[in-house]
């Protein structure tokens, strides 16, 4: 029988608030991401938790609110730490060159149409140069693929998307699913863009057809509480990205860029991209990317360079199913 104790972190991200860290004791005792920052050391014990008797922790994406104490938590009780291979390989990028991460994503940015300053605001302020240090010190393990065994019963999952190498991890005498930030209720996962050409919502929606095969009956996030019928939370997910993809279809009739769809759609709660935050016009542009990268690799949106910069045009019908 497997016990899992939930331990809710405060996080400096206005939209969160708190994220979670699991302990899964099953044989071996787990511990499902570490929060936002080194002080997450310090909360899990003040909360009772024997860090020395961790066997490993399981990162479940490179977010900095996911790995924030992993590291601590590595040099003080030598426990080590593991990731999806393909999320280690960008933190190793960043750690090679401290500098690419920031050229990289103003290029993105600029070449999706962000004027230049809003871009150097996002850029100035990103999660990942504010927390360079977070990644240039973490020392990664093992890094995971999916189809790995951890203790009795359970099991790595990989579900690219939301970062490149996220993963799950299923606990199947329980039906159990910790997602990280796969699935989340009540909101839904930023996806974004890791390179120049990837379709990460085309990843992010296999993922999510994967996850249908689990069939989860207790669903533990990221954030949030836990939820139970973990496959009607994926079909509202799917359905919502429907939803978004014919949004962007309908707001791009003529040639427009990923900044210009940005600011025409009506996000969460009616809100425009004008009224938000630094942190949530990086998550909207690039939500925006995600989608009409998607639009390109499934045909239903022309696309052209002009200027060094991109620009799409809807040429489908609304979408009936993804």
């Amino acid at each position: 029988m497997s016990e899992v104790i939930r331990h809710e972190v405060p996080i400096a991200i206005r939209a969160l608030k708190t994220a979670n860290i699991y302990e899964i004791r099953n044989g071996t005792h787990i511990l499902v991401d570490t929060g936002m920052s080194p002080a997450s050391v310090e909360f899990l014990l003040s909360r009772g938790v024997d860090l020395a008797q961790i066997d490993l922790v399981v990162l479940t994406h490179l977010h900095v609110d996911h790995i924030g104490g992993a590291q601590a938590i590595r040099d003080r009780f030598g426990i080590p730490i593991a990731i999806g291979s393909n999320d280690a390989a960008r933190i190793q990028r960043i750690q090679a060159d401290r500098d690419e991460f920031g050229r990289f994503l103003a290029a993105e940015l600029g070449a999706n149409g962000t004027p230049h300053d809003i871009l150097s605001s996002i850029v100035d302020r990103h999660s990942v140069l504010d927390n360079m240090s977070l990644y240039h010190n973490i020392e990664i393990d093992r890094e995971l693929n999916g189809g790995e065994k951890i203790g009795d019963g359970i099991e790595i999952l990989s579900n690219p998307g939301h970062s490149p190498g996220s993963i799950s991890i299923h606990v199947k005498e329980m039906g159990y699913l910790f997602t990280g930030d796969h699935l989340l209720p009540g909101i839904t996962p930023n996806i974004s863009f890791y390179d120049e050409d990837s379709d990460m919502l085309g990843l992010y929606i296999d993922s999510l057809k994967e996850t249908l095969r689990i069939d989860a009956t207790m669903v533990f996030p990221g954030h949030r509480d836990p939820f139970i019928e973990g496959n009607r939370r994926i079909n509202e997910i799917l359905e919502h990205h429907r939803e978004r993809l014919n949004e962007v279809l309908s707001v791009a009739t003529g040639w427009s860029t990923a900044f210009e769809v940005a600011s025409r759609i009506r996000w969460s709660k009616g809100r425009t991209l004008d009224s938000m935050n630094l942190m949530e016009k990086n998550f909207a542009i690039g939500e925006a990317i995600s989608h009409l990268r998607h639009l390109d690799a499934i045909g239903a949106v022309d696309r052209k360079e002009s200027g060094g910069v991109l620009k799409y045009k809807g040429t489908a019908q609304e979408l009936s199913s993804l």
